[in-house]
């Protein structure tokens, strides 16, 4: 979904992503991001800001890809009108608020974390 909000081009990878949210809203039975606009931010700056508390900062290579970066990100690649997140990694996200087997969350982190962002 990075891609869609970013206007760049996307493959197969978007697809898995959408998989690896429909796998956690199964095992957990709550969304993986739900996002929502503020006084200040729209949806998307909130959905973007949920995925780097979740996933760490995007590489500024992605963050430069689509037609709509330079509405998101300034020039360092940070957000331009979120600037607080709090991070909180999937696999603790898992541990620590749906308080799952250790060997359940090692699995899922494993499965959802290739180590990129493309």
């Amino acid at each position: 979904y990075l891609q869609v909000i970013l206007g760049a081009k996307y493959c197969a990878n978007a697809d898995i992503w959408s998989m690896a949210c429909l796998v956690f809203e199964l095992v957990t039975g709550d969304f993986l991001f739900d996002p929502k606009s503020g006084h200040r931010f729209s949806r998307d700056d909130d959905h973007l800001a949920q995925m780097i508390e979740l996933l760490g900062d995007i590489p500024s290579s992605v963050c430069r890809s689509g037609k709509n970066s330079k509405e998101f990100f300034n020039r360092e690649g940070a957000l331009r009108r979120i600037d607080r997140l709090k991070y909180w990694p999937l696999k603790d996200v898992l541990a620590d608020k749906y308080d799952l087997p250790r060997e359940e969350v090692r699995l899922l982190s494993e499965i959802s974390n290739d180590g990129s962002w493309q």
